[in-house]
């Protein structure tokens, strides 16, 4: 797969989103009720994320009932539900390293892409915009990056309702699983500001209400 960030989005991501949800329709039906339920939540999607690339037209795209397609619009009849833009250097850094690992080809790497459509969280959500600037300080090579995302807004925000920050070691930490999520978040390392409240509920409603 391509690392170049707009071309991995219009053509590598929705063969990644397929795989994973091929996957998840395979295990359900050999009877593994956690893929069932995964799998609903991925086909009760029907809605559209805008994806900026540094100073890049957005590249869209549109999930319902569980495929994927890409464009320069939503498809017809998928309304946009996530905008976010992303600084093209550190889409890149993280696609080569994500390839070189292999990542790319690992099956559980499919299922997590084929999960960023998710009904639960567009549930929780019930329509309400919201906004943040998301910081993971201290990334080798490139600083500090930020990435901007709204949900149930149509373009990323410039003034966010709500600001987050962690040190890149501290998402390291999170992905080798020895941190977890709430410790994070309960030991000071993610930082927030701003009227984060609604997030807070989201996530303690899909916490205590796993799949």
């Amino acid at each position: 797969m391509t690392v170049q960030p707009t071309v991995f989005l219009r053509e590598s991501f929705p063969q990644l989103f397929t795989r994973g949800v091929d996957v998840l329709r395979s295990r359900a039906a050999g009877g593994d009720e956690r893929a069932q339920r995964i799998l609903a939540d991925v086909e009760g999607v029907t809605g559209a994320a805008a994806l900026q690339i540094d100073d890049q037209a957005p590249v869209v795209l549109s999930a319902a009932e569980g495929s994927l397609s890409s464009g320069d619009s939503p498809a017809q009849g998928v309304p946009i539900k996530i905008a976010a833009a992303l600084p093209g250097n550190a889409a890149t850094l993280l696609l080569g390293e994500a390839a070189k690992a292999g990542a790319l080809d690992d099956e559980e790497v499919a299922v997590a892409a084929a999960q960023t459509a998710s009904k639960r969280f567009e549930d929780a959500l019930a329509g309400q915009p919201m906004t943040c600037h998301v910081t993971l300080r201290g990334v080798p090579d490139l600083g500090d990056v930020r990435v901007r995302i709204g949900f149930n807004v149509q373009e990323p925000p410039d003034q966010p309702g709500f600001t987050t920050e962690m040190e890149y070691a501290d998402l390291q930490s999170v992905q080798r699983g020895e941190l977890t999520a709430q410790e994070l978040f309960l030991g000071g390392k993610l930082k927030m500001e701003g009227d984060y409240s609604l997030a807070l509920q989201i996530a303690m409603q899909l916490l205590t209400n796993p799949l």
